[in-house]
Order: structure tokens, then C-alpha cells, then sequence
């Protein structure tokens, strides 16, 4: 049994970026100038902006780091700034520019992932399905109860009130229900840690919510969303006098489901709570979320026991789902982060035909790249996410993706529209807000521990914009935060040299990395 403290948001990974500190110093000697020297003495000013850029390196945070970045204007096609470019860095969610580009290359923009329920041939009669109902899924990375919902609402406007059999997922276009890789490196009961499937429903997680009691001894108001066999809850926790919350949850398996307990307090004056946890059988889990629905519907079904297996071939559909289009899931994965679904995304690259794996993706994923002219020599690409130490590639190599994705018409402006817009949205929003570069800058973060990284476009009125890459890996313990703002430092100087403004002007102090 593994006690955990419930995790208060869906996934590390969709969090907004934290206040950060602003840098004391930026003039402590600098043992990171491995790749290149420094434009100008310690400490000395420098109106350049490489000059400037290599002051900001000098900061105590980067004493021990390995630095890499590469700077370049599309507008005059030069070298702005370079420094451990050709360093193979590990870019954390940087990764994720990879996977996007590579899905709208791969799958095209206007791909839509479909959820089907079939039958068999010649199954349906009047109002009752004879036999089994199959939920065939395609990999669709953002299927939530509501579509499931739906696709029983669909079965009964049609008449459907009985089916006889039972409900069979059918996930064949995966190879397997699995972690994708690296992600065994650590275990960890997080709903950003989620496996992947074919069939996958609510990010492969599930909900407990909790509140307090009607007074104070009374059993603490605990349940599932969605409620589904596969869970199994027990409650013991109470309610108590105050406001606070001190709840626990000792989740284990339980054959192909899991067994989930939560104890502990909650006050009579708190508010409620969401806790998220991802499940252990991704696809029985579909199907159980389609059993729940099925009932929300009035449909009544034979066997309450979902099996996985395939569906038959002459089999006919009885409803379909179809996502959103991958222009528009690409911005959930850039955006906000979402390690979930650029897995998902990730594996649906895998040539149609054969059961998808990952290392068939990540291969269709390095021709995708290279067929932009993208040269991938020396990189090593694995997952999809970013997540843990797997994927290597260089602030060189992204900058050409960057520059790539720019100068092809057909995705530029979904690319563009995926990334976080810095002190806008997604997990820049509150970066640079306070600046004259809000709105000019669009961007993917990245962070780990002792990795932080930000990759992207900083734009001004009538030109082409500058991409850059900036990867700092080993980090000391809690460095993240101060590396994110020398980061929104260089952001800034970026977006005033492409818009021909001062770099660093009197009345404005460093860049807030909130």
C-alpha cells in the first residue's frame, strides 16, 4: 500500500509557472563560458547584445550549470548569439516542439482522431444490440467522459435500449497499455505519470473529490468522478473544527483496477477538494467510463464486466466520436504543457497498418522532422513529453526546427498559435507581463529538476522574428526559479533588439518571472 498526500492539480506539468525571484547579481565569475568567451570583461557594460547576454550568464545560479544557446534573425539570417550550441542538452518539454511539428507534418493539421462503438453485423434488432458493443479507439488524447456521454446519447437516439453482451474495448492500434519511455525511472503515483493507450478516457486519470461533513464528526463527503466499477473507494477521513485540510490516500492495485482509501481530516470550513490519480488499465478504464454513460442513458447492458479485445472485421458503427483537430490539440501541449497528451500524439505517428509503438513513432517522428530539412544528427528522441532523462538534442537543432516551421506555409501558423505568448497565457502568462515584450515573445518552457529551458520566436512589427534556444541543465537544487528569470532576461533584450529598442533602458528593471 503506498500512502500518498492527494496532488492538488492534474499534472505538474499544467501548472502555471511560479513566482520567481529576481536576481541579485549578474557579476560573479563564470565557470559556464566553456563554448565560447565572453564579449567583455567580468562585470564591464557592453551595449551590444551578445555583450549583454553574456552578463546575464554571469549569474551565480549558471556558476555549475552546462549552458547551451543559440540565437538567430530570420530577417538578416545571422548568428545573434551562440554558447554551447552543439551541446546534446536534455530540453526537458522543450521536446514537445519536436513532437507538435513533427504531428502537423506527420498527420496534417486538420487530423481528427476517431472514437467509434460498433456492432456486429447484423446485431441490431428494434431496440436491443444482441451480443457485445466494441469501443474502438484511435489514440484520441483528449477523450473525456462528456464524448463518451455523448456517444451513448447518440446509441439511444437511435433507439438503442438493450444491449445483451457487454462492452469490449478494442485498442489494437497500439501495440500495447504502456508507460511511455523513461518513465519508469521513477515511481511516482502522479497523474502526470499516466500510461498511454488507443482507448484512453479523462488523460488515463481519475477524481476523488472531497468536502467536509454537514458538522463536525461526521464523515467527510468523499466520491469518484466519474463513479466506475474498475475504483474501488473507502473513506475513513472526518470532519473536524477549523479550515484545514490534512487528507492521505493509500491507493494499490487490485488485478486490473485499484483500490483507493482516503483518510485523514478535513475542516468543517474548508472549501472542496479534487484530487487526481492516474488509473492502472487504461483501456478497461475506457471501458468502464462507457458503462457509466451507457446507464446515464437509460441503456441497459448484459455483462458489467469489460473485456479488451478486437473487434470484428465486418463490424458496424453505431456511433462516432471525432476529436479536435491536431491544430488545436497541439495548443494543450505547448501551451499548458500537457505531458499526457504528447505521448498519445507522439505514438499515433507510428505508420498506419501495424499495431503502433513507440519506437516506430519516434522514427517516423525523425523523417517527419528532417523531410523540413531539420538535421537530427547526434539527437536522441524517445518520448514525446519531455518527461525525465531520456531525449537529447541541441539549441542548434531546435532553432532549426523553429526556423523551419517559420518558413513553411502550411504550418506556420498552427505552430505558431500552439506556443505559450509571453505575459499572456499558458505557462508564460504572467512571464514578461509587466514589460514591453508582452505579446512579442512565443515560446515553449521546460523544466525538471536541475533542467530549465525556453525555446521560441521573439517577433516586432515589420520584420521576420529571431528564434532562440536557451537550455541550462545541472541546475543546483532550487535553481529553476532564478534560471527562469535570467531566461526572461534574454526574452526581453531578444524582442527589444528585434523591435530596434533599447536593450536594457533605465526605467525598467529585470524581467518578472512570475
Amino acid at each position: 500500500m503506498r500512502p500518498h498526500p492527494p496532488p492538488a492539480v492534474l499534472a505538474r506539468a499544467l501548472r502555471p509557472a511560479l513566482c520567481l525571484a529576481v536576481l541579485a547579481s549578474f557579476v560573479s565569475p563564470s565557470p559556464i563560458a566553456r563554448a565560447a568567451e565572453p564579449a567583455v570583461a567580468q562585470g564591464e557594460a557592453d551595449p551590444t547584445l551578445a555583450g549583454q547576454i553574456d552578463l546575464l550568464l554571469e549569474a551565480p545560479i549558471l556558476a555549475d550549470a552546462t549552458v547551451g544557446i543559440h540565437v538567430l534573425d530570420l530577417e538578416t539570417g545571422k548568428v545573434l548569439y551562440s554558447r554551447g550550441a552543439e551541446l546534446p542538452l536534455n530540453p526537458a518539454s522543450n521536446v514537445k516542439l519536436l513532437t507538435t511539428a513533427a504531428a502537423l507534418v506527420e498527420l496534417g493539421p486538420e487530423h481528427r482522431y476517431a472514437t467509434r462503438i460498433l456492432r456486429n453485423d447484423g446485431a441490431l434488432s428494434g431496440s436491443v444490440v444482441t451480443g457485445d458493443i466494441y469501443l474502438e479507439g484511435s489514440g484520441d488524447p483528449n477523450l473525456v467522459t462528456e464524448h463518451l456521454v455523448a456517444l451513448a446519447s447518440e446509441l439511444h437516439a437511435r433507439g438503442v435500449r438493450r444491449i445483451t453482451g457487454g462492452v469490449v474495448v478494442d485498442s489494437d492500434r497500439f501495440d500495447k497499455d504502456e508507460l511511455p519511455p523513461g518513465f519508469d525511472q521513477k515511481d511516482e503515483l502522479a497523474s502526470y505519470r499516466a500510461p498511454s493507450s488507443a482507448t484512453s478516457v479523462n488523460f488515463n486519470t481519475f477524481v476523488v473529490r472531497a468536502a467536509p461533513g454537514a458538522k463536525v464528526g461526521d464523515a467527510a463527503l468523499v466520491g469518484l468522478d466519474p463513479s466506475t466499477g474498475g475504483i474501488k473507494l473507502t473513506n475513513t477521513a472526518t470532519t473536524v473544527a477549523g479550515r484545514k485540510r490534512r487528507l492521505f490516500a493509500d491507493v494499490e492495485p487490485d488485478g486490473t483496477g485499484v483500490k483507493i482509501q482516503i483518510r485523514g481530516t478535513i475542516g468543517e470550513d474548508a472549501s472542496a477538494a479534487r484530487y487526481r490519480y492516474p488509473v492502472l488499465s487504461p483501456s478497461r478504464n475506457a471501458g468502464e467510463v462507457l458503462l457509466y454513460a451507457l446507464k446515464k442513458q437509460g441503456i441497459k447492458v448484459g455483462r458489467k464486466k469489460v473485456k479488451v479485445g478486437s473487434a470484428p472485421r465486418d463490424a458496424r458503427a453505431l456511433a462516432t466520436h471525432f476529436s479536435e483537430p491536431v491544430s488545436e490539440l497541439i495548443r494543450s501541449v505547448n501551451k499548458f504543457s500537457n505531458n499526457f497528451m504528447a505521448e498519445q500524439i507522439l505514438k499515433t505517428l507510428s505508420p498506419v497498418g501495424k499495431p503502433a509503438t513507440f519506437s516506430a513513432a519516434s522514427a517516423q517522428e525523425r523523417k517527419a522532422l528532417e523531410s523540413l530539412g531539420v538535421d537530427l544528427q547526434g539527437a536522441r528522441l524517445t518520448n514525446g513529453s519531455g518527461l525525465y532523462d531520456t531525449n537529447r538534442v541541441t539549441p542548434t537543432q531546435i532553432t532549426a526546427l523553429l526556423e523551419a516551421m517559420q518558413g513553411d506555409f502550411r504550418y506556420r501558423a498552427d505552430f505558431l498559435a500552439s506556443l505559450a505568448v509571453m505575459g499572456v497565457d499558458g505557462t508564460t502568462r504572467s512571464r514578461l507581463s509587466d514589460t514591453d515584450a508582452a505579446r512579442w515573445v512565443r515560446v515553449k518552457t521546460g523544466t525538471l529538476d536541475g533542467i530549465s529551458a525556453l525555446s521560441g520566436y521573439a517577433g516586432a512589427p515589420d520584420r521576420a522574428p529571431i528564434v532562440f534556444s536557451i537550455l541550462f541543465n545541472e541546475l543546483p537544487g532550487g535553481g529553476t526559479s532564478a534560471a527562469r528569470t535570467v531566461q526572461n532576461e534574454i526574452a526581453l533584450m531578444l524582442a527589444r533588439y528585434a523591435g530596434g529598442r533599447p536593450l536594457r533602458p533605465d526605467e525598467t528593471g529585470p524581467a518578472n518571472g512570475r
